[in-house]
Order: structure tokens, then C-alpha cells, then sequence
């Protein structure tokens, strides 16, 4: 989040800081940093092209109960060189209460990421104890899987045969287009995840060979 510079000037900076220089710093040491001429610090790595100039710095590292969640810091006191000592104090307990905020939202997210979970076992033993119809109980845990984690897609594939895999059922984005469709169990990566009874997570399906 920035304020202070309009938004045709942050569009004309380019990239969010990376972390070098003094922010770099206030990252590594976790506390808080007070300058009054920022280019003077050994640290300074100088500002890219189209930066507004600035000289005196103030940072503080946004944490809570011993976990750094980030960093705020501000630059050209108003009305004066330099940030003052107040000013050091009162940004360091708007950074905690930062770091409690999020906290707070990530645990918030933690519970109602439980509660999903807990609904999808519901879901499922239930669809089980009624006895439904084998693809309908496939199709609840289809959709719950892709809910759960945001998928566009979830797919079940079941053997048919002794070399081929087949799509049993189909949830989401082509699911139409993709039910019964058979590939190779060997060389492919369902079969490798069914050979090794292991998880496997692919940042990008299409770059990996065994992928159809």
C-alpha cells in the first residue's frame, strides 16, 4: 500500500522495492530505522529513474508475538529535516497494531479454511452413508476438492485395464469435454502418483513432459 504520491507517479516508478538498500535492512534487522539523510547510510542503493526525491526516512517492521509480517516506513518529515524520536514511537505501535490486523485476518482465514474442510468430510460421509451411486459420491469429492483449493478443474481417473487410466469424473472448466477420456498410466502423471502413493504438486502442467 502507498500513499503520499499520486497514482500517475507510482505508475511511473515501476516495480514495487524489492527489498535492497534500507528497506533491505529494516527486513533483516526487524526494527525500527531513523534517518535524516537517507543517501548518507552505507546501505543506500539510490532511488530508480522517475522516483520523487527524498531524504529523511522512518521505518518500523510490521509485527506481532515475535512474527514479522512485513514493514512500513515513511520519508520527508513535513515541516522538518528529520523524524523525531515521537514519531519513531508512535509509527512502531501502528505497526503492531498493522501486525496484529494481519494476524488476526490469517488466522480468521485458517478457521473458515478448517470449516470448509470439515464440511467436505461431512459431505462426503455422508453421500457414503446413503448409499449413493459410486460416480455421484466421486462427484461430491470432485467438487469439494476444487472448491476447497480454487481450481479450475478436478478430475478423477480411475484404471481401465492394465496400462490405461480413465477419466471417471469430471468437475469445472472442459468437464464435458474431458469425461472418458483414457491416457497411458506409464509416462503419464497420474500414474506416477498412483505408482508412488505419493502427492504431487506441478507449478506449470503444460512445461512437464509426462502431461498430454
Amino acid at each position: 500500500i502507498t500513499t503520499g504520491v499520486t497514482e500517475e507517479e507510482r505508475r511511473a516508478i515501476g516495480h514495487i522495492p524489492h527489498g535492497r538498500g534500507i528497506l533491505g535492512l529494516l527486513i533483516d534487522e526487524a526494527r525500527p530505522l531513523r534517518l535524516r539523510e537517507i543517501a548518507e547510510h552505507p546501505r543506500s542503493v539510490g532511488f530508480p529513474e522517475n522516483h520523487p526525491p527524498m531524504r529523511s526516512f522512518l521505518g518500523a517492521p510490521v509485527k506481532a508475538h515475535g512474527r514479522v509480517y512485513g514493514n512500513i516506513y515513511l520519508t520527508e518529515k513535513r515541516g522538518a529535516e528529520e523524524f523525531s524520536a515521537d514519531d519513531e514511537q508512535d509509527l512502531v505501535v501502528l505497526a503492531t497494531q498493522a501486525g496484529v490486523a494481519v494476524e488476526n485476518a490469517q488466522l480468521y482465514e485458517e478457521v473458515r479454511r478448517r470449516e470448509r474442510w470439515l464440511d467436505a468430510v461431512r459431505a462426503t460421509t455422508h453421500a457414503i452413508l446413503l448409499g449413493e451411486d459410486v460416480d455421484e459420491t466421486l462427484r461430491v469429492i470432485a467438487r469439494t476438492a476444487r472448491d476447497l483449493v480454487g481450481g479450475d478443474l478436478a478430475l478423477i481417473a480411475v484404471p481401465a485395464g492394465s496400462s490405461e487410466l480413465v477419466v471417471q469424473v469430471a468437475v469445472g472448466l472442459h468437464a464435458d469435454d474431458l469425461m472418458g477420456t483414457a491416457f497411458p498410466l506409464a509416462r503419464s502423471i497420474s500414474g506416477e502418483v498412483m505408482a508412488t502413493g505419493r502427492p504431487l504438486v506441478i507449478a506449470d502442467v503444460s512445461k512437464d513432459p509426462r502431461s498430454d
